[in-house]
């Protein structure tokens, strides 16, 4: 199996373009008698990332006979024109064109399927989920193998919770919940039925997860709202109907696919696609609303806050990309959601002396 890829946090190509812009007009002014300039430090934090998740199923394929995306790479050439940082597609997208019997018996293995999606990622510049069946050993997995722009493997969710339809028919559940750094931001991944269970959600949390992809066989609705406002992080869902961006404060930011009704009409394309604010963090009002006033005083407006009174939760938003939400939180002492419930279990947990 390839191992974990984990890089440092990456420009975009809008912020390359820009910064050598930047460069030849710095150079172009600068006289031999100047005293050296200092300049701007480079980012630190993506401040937002643009999304994409695709309503598309590959048509049948025999990947035993040797695995060929090349209906998924014309898709995605498709997409690119949109110039996104992430392309997901829904559950099984490349192995269920003849329904999930016939993609267990095709499966092809996790390593030479990443390479493939690896070269669609690389030829197209963009981070690409592309979720397939699995075949491990003696066993199938419903898999959803991340791979970023550079075509590098990041991570592999094999679905925790299959239905019973699939474990009947084979399918394994997984066992891990893994979060990885993607072109410099943390991602992670569940799938369709994996959205009735919490403890997903808590672990894509625990991992610092900002970024979770959704692929399934249905919409998700309140279901994954409650996962973004209470653990965090947005979702890109993709689901062959109709697919849908989910912003951290649980808002639906697109909702499109085949089913929907400009995209029947072919006025549209299927697929839903949104900017996602990305530097921004999940705090409870405790303890920390008193710091709100200080950090508007030195920092506003660059770093905002969303407050949802009700529920006793505020997102924090830096708008910088030298000027990350941690740093933020460090100066003035902030402890987020996570580390906040993981404190009180602790302390509880303390007092039952469990």
């Amino acid at each position: 199996m390839p191992g974990q890829y984990s890089s440092d946090p990456a420009f975009t190509r809008r912020q390359i373009l820009g910064t050598a812009a930047g460069a030849l007009a710095f150079a172009s002014q600068a006289s031999a008698d100047d005293k050296p300039k200092i300049r701007p430090a480079l980012p630190k934090a993506k401040t937002s990332v643009r999304v994409a998740a695709v309503s598309y199923a590959m048509p049948f394929h025999d990947h035993r006979s040797g695995i060929d995306l090349t209906p998924l790479r014309d898709m995605t050439a498709k997409v690119a024109v949109e110039r996104p940082d992430f392309i997901c597609y829904p559950e099984i997208c490349t192995c269920g064109g003849q329904g999930f019997e016939k993609g267990i018996e095709i499966a092809p293995e996790l390593d030479p399927y990443v390479a493939e999606v690896g070269k669609i990622a690389r030829e197209f510049d963009t981070a690409i989920v592309a979720p397939f069946i699995e075949r491990y050993q003696d066993r199938v997995y419903n898999s959803v193998p991340i791979v970023n722009r550079r075509g590098e493997f990041v991570l592999v969710y094999r679905k925790n919770y299959p239905t019973t339809h699939e474990l009947e028919r084979g399918i394994t559940p997984g066992t891990e919940v893994p979060v990885a750094e993607c072109d410099g931001v943390r991602v992670g991944a569940a799938v369709c039925f994996d959205a009735n269970f919490d403890n997903i959600a808590a672990q894509l949390e625990a991992g610092r997860a900002r970024l979770v992809f959704w692929p399934s066989m249905y919409w998700g609705g309140e279901f994954l709202q409650h996962w973004a406002m209470r653990y965090g992080f947005a979702m890109a869902a993709a689901y062959g109907l109709e697919s849908s961006i989910i912003d951290m404060n649980g808002e639906y930011l697109a909702q499109q696919g085949q089913d929907t009704f400009q995209v029947r009409r072919g006025n549209l394309p299927p697929w839903a696609l949104a900017d996602i604010q990305i530097n921004r963090e999940l705090y409870h009002l405790d303890f920390n609303m008193d710091h709100m006033m200080a950090i508007r005083e030195k920092y506003a407006p660059d770093v905002t806050f969303e407050v949802h009174e009700p529920e006793g939760i505020f997102l924090m938003a830096s708008h910088r990309s030298d000027l990350s939400v941690e740093d933020v939180a460090t100066e003035f002492g902030l402890e987020t959601m996570r580390d906040y419930i993981a404190r009180s279990v602790k302390m509880r947990n303390d007092v039952l002396g469990v």
